[in-house]
C-alpha cells in the first residue's frame, strides 16, 4: 500500500469528526444558541407544570396547560414548515426568541402582581407555543443548510450530547430557582430567549436569508402543503414507521404530568429530572456502540429500556429505586430518538424539510391532546402507578408491531408488478442481496404484515386479482 492511499484513507476517516464540524462557524452560533436556549427551555418545563401545580392543584389543569402547548403545534405546525421552506429561516427564529420571551416575561410580571390564574398561564402556553411551531422547523432547516450530509449523524449527536449536558443541570438550576421563587425561574428562561436571539443575529449564512422567487399565493401554498405530506409518504420507512410513532407519543404523553405528581416538592421534582438527564447522558455515549447496526436496533433497544423501567416503576415506592429506574429510562431516550432523527434529515431532500418536518410533528403530535386530557381523567380513578404499568403493556404492545413489520426492519422498498400471467399478482421485494420474487401474494402480505408498507393503489389491486382468483377456483 502506497504513502498516498494510506493518506487518503486517514484524510477520508478525518473527514466525518467532531473537529470538522466544530469548524463551521455558523454551526458553532446556532448550537451555542441552541445550548442557552435548552438550559432556559429546561427550567421552564418544571416552571411551568409546578407553577400550575401551586396555582390550582389539579392534576386536570395540568393536564390542560400541557395539552395548550401541543395544540398550537398541530394548528399552526403544517403552516410553519411550508412558510419557513420558503426562504429567510434566521428571521423566523429571532422573532420566535424575541416573541416567547416576553410571553414568559408577561408571566413573570402577573405573578408579581398576584394577578396570575390558572388560565392565564395555559393561555401564555399556546402562545409560546405558536411561536415556537415555527422555530423548530427554522432550525431543522439551518442545521441541514449549514451541516453536509457526511457531518448530519455528528451533529444530531453533537446536538443530543449538548441537550443532555444540558439537561443535567437544568433540572437542579430549575429546583433551585423554583425553592426561592416561582417569578425568578421564569425571568432566566425569558433571559435565554433573548441571548438565543443574539446569538442567531450573528449567523451570516446567505441561504438562510434568502427570499423566495415566486410569490406564496394559495395555489402555491396548497401544493407546498401536500409536497410535505407526498414527501414522508413516499420514504418507506418513515411511511411505515408513522403508525407505530403516533402510538408511542400517546403512550409517552402522560409522562409530563405523572413526573410532578410523583414527587412532594420541588427538591424531589429536580433530582428525577436529573436521574433522567444521567440516563440520556449515558444513552448519547452509549449509541455509538450501535453505529454499525441498523437504525431500528438503537430504535427497539431504547424503547424498551423506557417500558421496562416505567413497567417496574408501578410497583416501586423506595424514591433511591425510583431514581435508578428513571436514570434507566433516560438511557433508552437518546438511542430512540437520536436513531429517528438522523434518519428523518438524511432521508428527506433540503428543500423540502422545513414542511416536511412540520408535517411529521403535526401528525405526532396530535395524538398528545387526547392523551393529556385523559392522563387527567383516569388520575381521577387510577393510582399513579397503575398508569406506570398502563404504558408499559401499550407500549410494549407498540415494540412488537414494530418488530413484526420487516419494512422498519430491512428499510426496503416494495414494488408491486401486475404480470400479463392471467390474474396472477407478483410482489417484488428488493434487497441488499439482489430482487426476490413472492407468488401468492395473500400468504406473503399475511406472513409478513405488508400492509402498511404498499401504497394503497397496489394493494386495492393484490386484493381485487386475490379475489378473481378464488371466485374462479370456486366456480371451477
Amino acid at each position: 500500500m502506497t504513502e498516498a492511499t494510506v493518506q487518503a484513507e486517514v484524510n477520508e476517516e478525518n473527514k466525518d469528526s467532531f473537529k470538522n464540524l466544530i469548524a463551521i462557524k455558523h454551526y458553532r452560533l446556532l448550537i451555542a444558541g441552541q445550548f442557552v436556549s435548552t438550559l432556559g427551555d429546561g427550567v421552564y418545563a418544571l416552571s411551568l407544570i409546578w407553577a400550575m401545580k401551586l396555582l390550582s392543584g389539579s392534576a386536570l389543569f395540568m393536564s390542560l396547560v400541557l395539552t395548550a402547548e401541543v395544540i398550537p403545534t398541530i394548528i399552526f405546525g403544517i403552516f410553519a414548515g411550508v412558510l419557513v421552506d420558503r426562504g429567510n429561516q434566521k428571521r423566523f427564529m429571532m422573532m420566535a426568541d424575541i416573541f416567547r420571551g416576553l410571553v414568559v416575561l408577561a408571566i413573570v410580571i402577573l405573578f408579581w402582581l398576584n394577578m396570575l390564574l390558572p388560565w392565564m398561564l395555559i393561555a401564555a402556553a399556546a402562545v409560546a407555543s405558536s411561536f415556537d411551531a415555527f422555530f423548530s422547523p427554522a432550525k431543522s432547516v439551518a442545521i441541514r443548510t449549514i451541516v453536509p450530509d457526511h457531518l448530519m449523524t455528528r451533529a444530531q449527536s453533537l446536538s443530543s450530547t449538548i441537550q443532555t449536558v444540558v439537561g443535567l443541570a437544568s433540572p437542579a438550576l430549575a429546583g433551585v430557582l423554583l425553592v426561592f421563587s416561582v417569578p425568578t425561574a421564569f425571568l432566566f428562561n425569558a433571559f435565554s430567549f433573548f441571548v438565543s436571539f443574539f446569538f442567531i443575529l450573528f449567523i451570516k449564512e446567505k441561504s438562510l436569508v434568502e427570499k423566495p422567487s415566486n410569490k406564496l399565493n394559495k395555489k402555491s401554498f396548497s401544493h407546498d402543503l401536500k409536497t410535505g405530506l407526498k414527501t414522508i409518504i413516499t420514504v418507506p420507512i418513515i411511511r411505515g414507521m408513522i403508525i407505530y410513532l403516533i402510538l408511542i407519543n400517546f403512550m409517552l404523553a402522560p409522562v409530563a404530568v405523572i413526573f410532578p405528581l410523583f414527587v412532594d416538592n420541588a427538591s424531589q421534582l429536580a433530582m428525577v429530572e436529573i436521574a433522567f438527564f444521567i440516563g440520556i447522558f449515558i444513552g448519547s455515549i452509549t449509541i455509538n456502540l450501535f453505529s454499525k447496526f441498523r437504525k431500528i436496533v438503537p430504535m427497539i433497544t431504547g424503547l424498551c429500556l423506557m417500558l421496562g423501567a416505567f413497567g417496574i416503576l408501578a410497583f416501586c415506592d423506595n424514591f433511591v429505586e425510583v431514581l435508578i429506574l428513571i436514570a434507566l429510562a433516560g438511557i433508552g431516550s437518546p438511542l430512540a430518538s437520536i436513531a429517528l432523527q438522523s434518519l428523518f434529515l438524511v432521508k428527506v431532500p433540503r428543500e423540502l424539510l422545513g414542511r416536511s418536518q412540520s408535517t411529521m410533528r403535526v401528525l405526532l403530535e396530535s395524538s398528545k391532546p387526547v392523551s393529556l386530557l385523559l392522563t387527567g381523567t383516569l388520575l381521577v380513578h387510577f393510582s399513579i402507578h397503575h398508569l406506570f404499568l398502563g404504558i408499559a403493556i401499550f407500549g410494549g404492545a407498540v415494540v412488537l408491531l414494530m418488530i413484526l413489520n420487516p419494512v422498519i426492519r430491512k428499510d426496503n422498498r416494495l414494488k408491486v408488478r401486475k404480470l400479463v400471467k392471467g390474474n396472477s399478482v407478483s410482489v417484488m421485494r428488493t434487497t441488499k442481496k439482489g430482487r426476490r420474487w413472492h407468488e401468492n401474494p395473500p400468504s406473503f402480505l399475511l406472513s409478513h404484515l405488508q400492509f402498511l408498507s404498499i401504497p394503497p393503489h397496489h394493494l386495492i389491486t393484490l386484493l381485487r386479482c386475490f379475489l378473481q382468483k378464488a371466485i374462479t377456483n370456486q366456480r371451477s
